[in-house]
């Protein structure tokens, strides 16, 4: 693992100084990765005190959809291979457009300031950055959440 983020940096740099652009290289590992969402959704559901199950959920409650839109912009922005099809499935079978829907409206609420969303996506943000780093199961994060 710090190989591969000593070759990332490294590009990065190379980038940077022949082109004057700076990028972000984002790695990610090919075994599991199907496994791996579904464990960040639970990731999720368990920052913010809820189940997992209510991702499936036919609701307009402001706390599930909210959940949702965290979890499709994280799902989209950590497995940038996994389809919008695929996130849409794993959220019940919502079609891909609900979710680039949900995407934008996450960005909108975080730009527009909207304390209560930003504040839920921070605690998400830091509970699978831990989740990542660690390599914890999705299980125990939740339990200690």
């Amino acid at each position: 693992m710090n190989t591969a983020r000593h070759i990332a940096r490294s590009a990065q740099q190379q980038i940077k100084n022949k082109t004057g652009m700076s990028v972000v290289v984002m790695f990610s590992p090919f075994e599991n990765t199907y496994d791996a969402p579904a464990e960040m959704l639970e990731v999720i559901a368990g920052a913010l005190g809820m189940s997992p199950d209510c991702y499936r959920m036919k609701t307009r409650r402001r706390d599930i959809v909210e959940m949702r839109f965290i979890a499709a912009l994280l799902l989209r922005m950590h497995f940038p291979r996994f389809t919008l099809t695929q996130i849409a499935m794993l959220f019940g079978g919502q079609d891909h457009s609900s979710i680039l829907s949900g995407i934008a409206r996450a960005h909108s609420l975080i730009y527009t300031g909207d304390a209560s969303f930003i504040q839920k996506y921070n605690t998400v943000l830091k509970a699978v950055n831990t989740w990542l780093r660690k390599d914890t199961p999705a299980c125990e994060l939740a339990m200690s959440a």
